[in-house]
């Protein structure tokens, strides 16, 4: 008995043989003879399902006793070729440059907003009991504080022992988006 277990996707380029392997995982010890066998699919770029059954159906050529585990289907993503795209570092920096100049002006209008300058230098009064017309005592720790916490965060530093937020979100949008894709193969 060889039990399949389907991914929820799988990836492949145009052209490329899809396999058992990309979609499925063998849940048996003989289950290494038919990974390598090819599935039937359509070959269109896009987000395609494909059933289990299609699966099973280049499977039980070569062992008749097949249970599937897991979803019904896996969306299969067939994607373009890739094309050596010239304007990509630029666009890159440009958009890394608007970010950050977006970013620096929404937190500067936010510490004019709420007087942040007053209210560090009454901190800095509080715990020195001096005045200071630029507290950076306060300021430094402050700014630094501030790239921590985005930075844990986004998981940005040290090693990734959990999901970020933002990953979180992005893995919701693309079940969202296969699910309304309502192809079939």
């Amino acid at each position: 008995m060889l039990y399949l277990q389907l991914k929820a996707r799988a990836t492949v380029r145009p052209g490329e043989t899809l396999l058992v392997r990309h979609v499925a995982d063998a849940l048996d010890s003989g289950g290494e003879k038919v990974m390598d066998l090819p599935v039937e699919c359509v070959t269109k770029e896009g987000v395609w399902r494909l059933p289990a059954m299609a699966v099973v159906k280049s499977v039980v050529k070569v062992c008749p006793e097949v249970t599937v585990l897991g979803p019904p289907e896996c969306f299969l993503h067939i994607l373009p070729e890739e094309k050596r795209n010239q304007a990509r570092p630029l666009r890159t920096a440009f958009a890394f440059l608007v970010l950050l100049v977006g970013s620096a002006l929404a937190i500067t209008w936010f510490h004019a907003d709420v007087n942040m300058l007053d209210a560090q230098q009454s901190l800095f009064r509080f715990i020195t009991g001096h005045q200071a017309e630029t507290p950076w005592l306060i300021t430094g720790p402050y700014a630094a504080g501030v790239f921590l916490g985005v930075s844990l965060f986004y998981a940005l530093l040290g090693k990734r022992r959990s999901v970020a937020p933002l990953e979180i979100k992005l893995e919701e949008y693309r079940h969202a988006a296969e699910q309304a894709s309502g192809l079939t193969p």
